[in-house]
């Protein structure tokens, strides 16, 4: 793994995962310092985010995580719902069986993680899940197209169900249930879920900041918080 990657992945995990928080700015020299590379790798990760999503560079201010506006939260899910409804009819037009076999592992990854009460590793298997439909569907550009948002969308997914509430229960219940309607032949009925299940995020988050990108929003972090955050994300961190 090259520094540039090395650097996205600590910095991507930290946003998905909510560390990050939205609209924080990131100072690319105490970033570089935190992982003991020059500031050039960083940079060029800060690009890479930028294309992900889940970034953004404001011309003379910064670089600062992505603070997603009501609209771009709603553009983002009608555009992943679209795309994962069209990736499950041809994924069950090809092997059903294999549908099944897929959703199943990654429920199973998920029971595992409330068990060990890991919310980053049922954040990681939520996506698994959904990428089992992507993979099967039998077309290359349906999943380059779903990388467009996926991120991000993670990211706002992730927030959700550590917060209060019961987002999660609920999410869970709806991965069981939309598996388990496959298994009956109801495809009718499974589609209906995944829709609901996507879509939910728009009733589900609050208002956004109208201006997050001021610099008073979130305070600027010692170097030994930005150190001990980005030493959270090593290798040992990438499981599921």
């Amino acid at each position: 793994m090259s520094l540039t990657q090395d650097a996205c992945e600590r910095i991507r995990e930290a946003i998905v995962s909510g560390k990050l928080e939205f609209g924080e700015r990131l100072s690319e020299e105490q970033i570089a310092r935190a992982l003991g590379m020059s500031k050039a790798p960083v940079r060029a990760a800060f690009m890479d985010l930028r294309d992900m999503g889940l970034v953004t560079v404001v011309p003379q201010a910064g670089t600062y995580v992505f603070a997603p506006s009501k609209q771009d939260v709603e553009e983002m899910s009608h555009f992943r719902a679209m795309l994962e409804n069209k990736a499950l009819n041809d994924a069950l037009a090809r092997d059903p069986e294999a549908v099944v076999q897929g959703l199943s592992a990654a429920i199973y990854q998920m029971e595992q993680a409330i068990a060990s009460g890991e919310w980053a590793l049922y954040s990681k298997a939520d996506s698994a899940y959904h990428r089992v439909l992507l993979q099967l569907a039998g077309n290359r550009y349906l999943e380059k197209a779903y990388d467009l948002t996926a991120t991000a969308l993670e990211a706002l997914r992730a927030r959700l169900q550590s917060g209060e509430g019961n987002f999660w229960q609920r999410s869970f219940a709806e991965h069981i249930q939309m598996r388990d309607l496959i298994v009956k032949g109801k495809f009718d009925a499974a589609h209906a879920i995944l829709q609901e299940h996507i879509l939910i995020i728009n009733r589900s988050l609050p208002e956004p900041d109208t201006n997050p990108y001021k610099r008073t929003k979130v305070q600027r972090r010692s170097d030994e918080e930005c150190t001990a955050l980005m030493q959270q994300y090593g290798p040992t961190s990438r499981r599921v």
